[in-house]
C-alpha cells in the first residue's frame, strides 16, 4: 500500500498563519485607537468576533485533521467519517459567521463617515449580506431530516440533492465577493470630497480599498464549491477551509489597515524628533485628530517708535503691522512715549478652531 496523500499539514500550516497574521493585525488595530484615547467602537467589537470565529474555525479544522480529513475518503477509517462530517458542518457554520462579521464590520465603518444615499447604499449591503451567507449556513442544517442524516449517512431519512447546497453556495459566496468589492470602492466618493490634501487623500481612500483582495478570494472560494460534488469531501474540502480562512484573515487585515496609518504617523514623528528634524509646523500648529482641534499660536512684540499714531509691533502670525489708537491705554500704562525704540511688551495670540465634522470622523476613524 503507497502513501496516503493527505492535505492536513498544509491546512494546519496555512490555517494557523491566517489567524496569526489576521490576530496581529487586530492588535495593532486595537492598540492605535487606545494610543489615540478613542475607545473601541461597535466596529472593532464585531471585527473582534469575526476573528474569535476564525480562530474558533481552525481548532474544529485542526481537531478534524487528526481525525483524517485532508486524506481521501477511502483511506480514512470509516469510524471516523461521520465525526468528520459534523466537524466540517460545525466548521463551516462558524466560518461563514467570521467572514460576514468581518465584512459587516468594515460597513459599519464605513457608516460613520457616509451620509443619504451612500448609507442607505452601506446599510442595503450589510443586510443582504448577512442574509445571504446565513441562509447558507442554515441548509447546511436543515438538508436533512432527520438532521444527524447529514453526517451520519447510513440513518434512515432524506437529503436534498447535494446540487442545491452547492450552487446556492456559489451564489452566496460570488454574492459577498461582489459586495466586498463595492464596500472598497464606496470610500473613494466620501473621501474625495473631504477637506484635505490631496495626497492625503489618495493615502486614505487606497489604504480603505484592501477589501477588494478580500472579494477576490471569496470568488476563488465559491469556484471550488463544486468540488464537493465529486463525492470525495474529506479530501477536496480542503479547498474551502483554506481559501475560507483566508477570506475572512484578509478582511480583517484590510478593515485594519486604514487605522494603522495612526502608528505610521506617530513612527515617523518619533524618527524626527530622534534626529533632531522640526518644522514651523511643530512650533506653531499643534494638531489633536483624537479632538479635532486645531491651535495656532503668534506672538506680537510692542516696540516704541516715532509714529504719531501708534506703536510698531512684530509678529510671527498675520496679525497687523501696527496697533493703532485702540492702543492709547496701554501706551498710558507703560509710558510708550519715555522709551523710544525698546521692546515694551510682548503677547502671545492663541487661537482655536475645530475641523469640519467629515474630515474630524476620518480621522478618528484612520
Amino acid at each position: 500500500m503507497g502513501p496516503v496523500e493527505s492535505m492536513g499539514p498544509a491546512i494546519n500550516i496555512a490555517g494557523w498563519l491566517l489567524v496569526s497574521f489576521s490576530g496581529l493585525f487586530l492588535a495593532l488595530r486595537i492598540y492605535c485607537k487606545f494610543l489615540k484615547h478613542r475607545g473601541l467602537w461597535w466596529d472593532d467589537h464585531v471585527l473582534l468576533a469575526a476573528w474569535v470565529a476564525l480562530l474558533v474555525d481552525m481548532v474544529i479544522n485542526s481537531y478534524s485533521i487528526s481525525l483524517g480529513f485532508g486524506e481521501h475518503i477511502w483511506d480514512i477509517d470509516a469510524h471516523n467519517l461521520a465525526n468528520i462530517g459534523l466537524l466540517g458542518q460545525l466548521g463551516a457554520t462558524v466560518s461563514i459567521l467570521a467572514a460576514v462579521w468581518s465584512k459587516t464590520s468594515f460597513g459599519m465603518t464605513l457608516l460613520r463617515i457616509t451620509e443619504k444615499k451612500t448609507k442607505a447604499t452601506v446599510w442595503f449591503i450589510i443586510v443582504t449580506m448577512n442574509l445571504a451567507m446565513s441562509m447558507s449556513a442554515l441548509i447546511t442544517w436543515i438538508q436533512c431530516n432527520p438532521v444527524a442524516k447529514g453526517w451520519e449517512t447510513m440513518l434512515p431519512g432524506s437529503c436534498w440533492d447535494p446540487k442545491v447546497n452547492a450552487y446556492y453556495g456559489v451564489f452566496s459566496g460570488a454574492y459577498s465577493g461582489t459586495m466586498d468589492i463595492v464596500l472598497a470602492l464606496l470610500p473613494w466618493s466620501v473621501v474625495w470630497n473631504l477637506q484635505m490634501k490631496k495626497k492625503e487623500k489618495i493615502g486614505v481612500a487606497i489604504a480603505m480599498s484592501m477589501g477588494v483582495f478580500a472579494g477576490c478570494t471569496a470568488f476563488v472560494k465559491s469556484s471550488k464549491i463544486l468540488l464537493l460534488l465529486k463525492g470525495d469531501f474529506t479530501f477536496e474540502g480542503y479547498h474551502l477551509v483554506i481559501w475560507g480562512s483566508a477570506e475572512t484573515a484578509i478582511t480583517i487585515m484590510a478593515a485594519s489597515i486604514p487605522v494603522l496609518r495612526v502608528l505610521v504617523r506617530e513612527v515617523k514623528t518619533a524618527t524626527r524628533r530622534r534626529y533632531g528634524e522640526s518644522t514651523n509646523s511643530d512650533t506653531y500648529h499643534k494638531k489633536s485628530y483624537g479632538a479635532g482641534t486645531v491651535q495656532r499660536a503668534n506672538t506680537v512684540t510692542m516696540v516704541t517708535s516715532d509714529y504719531k499714531h501708534g506703536i510698531q509691533s512684530s509678529n510671527a502670525g498675520s496679525f497687523p503691522s501696527f496697533v493703532r489708537e485702540d492702543d492709547s491705554s496701554d501706551k498710558s500704562i507703560i509710558g510708550a512715549h519715555k522709551a523710544s525704540g525698546k521692546i515694551l511688551q510682548t503677547q502671545e495670540i492663541t487661537v482655536r478652531y475645530h475641523e469640519r465634522t467629515d474630515v474630524r470622523d476620518m480621522g478618528q476613524m484612520v
